[in-house]
């Protein structure tokens, strides 16, 4: 089975790039819209799709996306993220605006304990992230998620993910103990995209878990990322990952959040638990629905399947009318059998 990478981009678009290197901006879309005129907020954004942004530019953007959107609502948006990249090598915009569909998680507080990793493990995960970037731009993003584990077709990025699968199966105990204690989070960050690459047991899934609530927003990406990849391996590994707390970073005000709770929900979903589906619907319709409607259909798809086992519709049916542009019966059907308002676009 294979999945495509993605590369959220803190602004820091030129780091280590040739001077004048440029970035083109592709699609801008919006999260956390319930109540908030969306087209207004757009109109009011200092870029726009098709603009570049020049390597000596790129630090200030976010800053005036932020005083663009506060000067319009009153607040600045609760994120911003750069991410790469589309199907023309263009960057992506998201943008959380806070509206009524906002709600921030529960977090842990963060660990101030000294059981950290070994220099080395840190390094084969920095070295697997500086792979990430390169494996996109050659269109090399498709991987192999199939053993519970992320193998990316990408010679480069495969080998060190093979070298952190190897770590993980000879460390994993300290792995477990570096992500819930450790209190560097550059530390926690490594632990939990090599844990993902260990033996799978029930050990190793309730710390991922555990860390799928830490207070660092890349944590939990690494986290959730590596169980959605286990879940995705096998129903039996789906059937051991609580599914109800992730529903709430649906709705979160970060991208991040978002974007992995979509793939790991999707993962779990394919049982079809009517429970499962209800809450789905009761307490994320709003935030599902806008954005079943990103422009970008990879980041889309996971809402939009969400909200076609909502509707009822069999697998065949869903993924027919996503692949012919028909996601509005999607919407159709959910929205008809739910008094939840509908975002406003």
């Amino acid at each position: 089975m294979g999945m495509i990478l993605s590369l959220t981009l803190l602004l820091a678009l030129a780091a280590g790039s040739p001077q004048g290197q440029q970035a083109r901006i592709g699609e801008i879309d919006f999260f956390g819209t319930d109540g908030i005129d969306v087209q207004k907020v757009r109109s009011m954004l200092p870029v726009k799709k098709g603009e570049e942004i020049p390597e000596d530019k790129s630090p200030g953007v976010r800053e005036r996306i932020n005083r663009a959107v506060e000067r319009e609502l009153g607040h600045p948006p609760t994120d911003v993220a750069f991410v790469c990249c589309d199907d023309q090598g263009s960057l992506m915009i998201y943008i959380g605006l806070g509206g009524r569909n906002t709600a921030f998680m529960t977090l842990l507080p963060a660990p101030n304990g000294t059981s950290c990793l070994a220099k080395n493990a840190v390094t084969l995960y920095n070295a697997a992230m500086d792979a990430v970037m390169p494996a996109i731009q050659k269109g090399n993003a498709v991987e192999d998620d199939s053993q519970g584990y992320a193998l990316s077709n990408d010679p480069a990025l495969r080998a060190r993910q093979l070298a952190m699968r190897d770590y993980a199966r000879a460390h994993g105990p300290s792995l477990e103990r570096a992500l819930q204690a450790c209190a560097m989070p550059e530390h926690r960050r490594a632990a939990a995209e090599i844990l993902g690459y260990g033996r799978k047991s029930a050990t190793q899934i309730g710390a991922l878990f555990r860390a799928s609530h830490d207070s660092d927003e890349e944590v939990r990406n690494n986290a959730v990322r590596a169980l959605w990849v286990l879940a995705m391996a096998s129903p039996e590994n789906a059937s051991e990952i609580p599914a109800g707390s992730f529903i709430a970073m649906l709705n979160s005000g970060l991208w991040t959040d978002r974007n992995k709770a979509g793939q790991l929900l999707m993962a779990l979903t394919r049982s079809r638990n009517p429970q499962l589906l209800d809450r789905l619907r009761r307490q994320a319709l709003p935030s599902l629905v806008e954005m079943a409607r990103w422009q970008d259909s990879s980041h889309a798809q996971a809402y939009r399947e969400l909200l076609g086992r909502i509707a009822g519709f069999d697998e065949a049916r869903i993924q027919q009318l996503i692949s012919n542009g028909r996601v509005d019966e999607i919407l159709a059907a959910v929205e008809h059998e739910s008094p939840a308002r509908k975002p406003t676009r």
